[in-house]
């Protein structure tokens, strides 16, 4: 019963110094206190301690379903419950960091994708640059490779849009403006800050900026005329720092073509 109320309120404990490492490390890096990579080495012990919580939270919650004694439940509930959500998001970044390719750069047209042009003064300075990735090499596994490579091989499934939106040759169908109006209230709805659109071009700029550690993302919608009766849609999404981006990219281009 002792180590039951002990496990409890080291959970508890546990938390709440995680949690307040993590605020204090995501909070820095987005007021550029320091940048994202001595934000990562700050955040690791507050993961640490957060595995500490849960460990402590999980040893309570067993001692009390074993024993039917729900003592120290307001401090084994907070602290278990609060070390699962805390660390679900450093270890989702986690498992997609195993599997993604260490690219940045997603284009759904590998060959002449999408450039930036309203977003260039805004992406100034960045550490990335602006022009396109694919045909930069790449090492990995000893095998030089491109950026264009690893997307095909990691994301196959990102390929343009194209789309047969007046198969009766109506004259007042526009099927590049009834494809750019969906992309553009789809790119609202995914809470994406849109910087310039222009349905007579059929391009949309945007970004999009990671919730923690407030990280900014780059896109690019450009639908143009397929054929006589349809429309096509390709998206690009880049990020201004870090070699990899950990799929993050690549998963917000693959979430807009499916809600598309």
């Amino acid at each position: 019963m002792k180590y039951r109320s002990i496990a409890a309120r080291l959970s508890f404990g546990a938390f709440a110094i995680a949690l307040a490492i993590a605020l204090a490390a995501a909070v820095g890096t987005r007021l550029r206190l320091w940048d994202y990579a001595r934000g990562f080495e700050i955040l690791l012990p507050g993961v640490a301690i957060g595995v500490l919580a849960a460990l402590a939270g999980a040893y309570w919650l067993g001692s009390a379903l074993r024993n039917n004694n729900s003592e120290g439940w307001r401090w084994g509930a907070v602290g278990l419950i609060g070390a699962i959500a805390l660390l679900w998001t450093p270890l989702a970044v986690a498992k997609r960091a195993w599997s993604a390719p260490p690219i940045h750069d997603i284009s759904t047209d590998l060959e002449y994708a999408p450039e930036f042009k309203a977003l260039l003064p805004l992406r100034k300075g960045a550490p990335n640059g602006p022009e396109y990735d694919g045909p930069k090499k790449v090492v990995l596994d000893g095998k030089i490779t491109t950026v264009a490579e690893l997307q095909k091989k990691a994301w196959p499934d990102i390929k343009p849009v194209a789309k047969l939106l007046n198969p009766r040759g109506d004259a007042n169908v526009h099927p590049v403006a009834i494809l750019f109006w969906r992309a553009f209230e789809h790119a609202k709805s995914a809470g994406w800050n849109i910087v310039a659109f222009d349905a007579g071009t059929g391009r949309i700029e945007a970004t999009d900026t990671t919730l923690w550690f407030g990280f900014t993302d780059d896109i690019v919608v450009r639908v143009a005329q397929a054929g006589a009766l349809g429309a096509r849609l390709d998206i690009r999404s880049k990020a201004r720092v870090g070699t990899s981006d950990y799929g993050r990219n690549a998963e917000r281009v693959r979430d807009f073509l499916k809600a598309l």
